[in-house]
């Protein structure tokens, strides 16, 4: 492999680099993809990042697209970790958030959703949507519920989800959220 066109990485040099995640995500199950983009393979002579940025939109079903989910501010997070081993490794990538409320619709989407695999854009707080899940590789839904307590908590459902992914990547593509009913 070609490694000659890596280069320098600085620091932020006076740039912002607010971390944390906007208040919502969008999710789809990979069955409403007619296409499901990826990101290109490392190619040595290619620009620098190129290959971890999924730059080619999603293609949808008549009708299709992705599910805004509202998530309360501050109670979510994306990692990725390294698994594997040396000869072969990748990374298992992991999204918490938490959804208030016990409306009978968002139950139903989750109560769904647990059984389904899709695709999930998390946007950062530059609003840079990450994607978790692939074509092959999707992220899985772990909702819990929770009705809390009179004297203190919050009542809603906690979102987790994980996948296996060969890397974290960036979805540049066209965002089409499915259109109201």
């Amino acid at each position: 492999m070609d490694l000659s066109n890596l280069s320098h990485l600085g620091g932020l040099e006076g740039a912002d680099n607010t971390p944390g995640l906007l208040g919502y995500v969008l999710w789809a199950p990979t069955s409403w993809f007619a296409t499901i983009a990826k990101a290109p393979a490392y190619v040595g002579t290619a620009p620098a990042g190129t290959s971890a940025i999924i730059a080619t939109d999603h293609a949808f079903l008549q009708g299709k697209g992705f599910l805004r989910i509202y998530i309360t501010l501050d109670s979510n997070e994306l990692k990725a970790e390294v698994v594997g081993e040396r000869d072969g490794r990748g990374q298992k990538i992991t999204f918490e958030g938490f959804h208030p409320g016990n409306k009978a619709s968002s139950i139903e989407t989750f109560n769904i959703m647990k059984n389904t695999d899709g695709i999930l854009l998390v946007p950062d707080a530059d609003g840079t949507y990450l994607q978790v899940g692939a074509e092959g590789l999707p992220v899985e839904l772990s909702p819990s519920y929770g009705s809390g307590k009179l004297s203190g908590g919050r009542r809603g459902t906690t979102l987790k989800g994980e996948c296996y992914a060969k890397a974290v990547q960036i979805y540049a593509g066209d965002v089409i959220e499915k259109p109201a009913a």
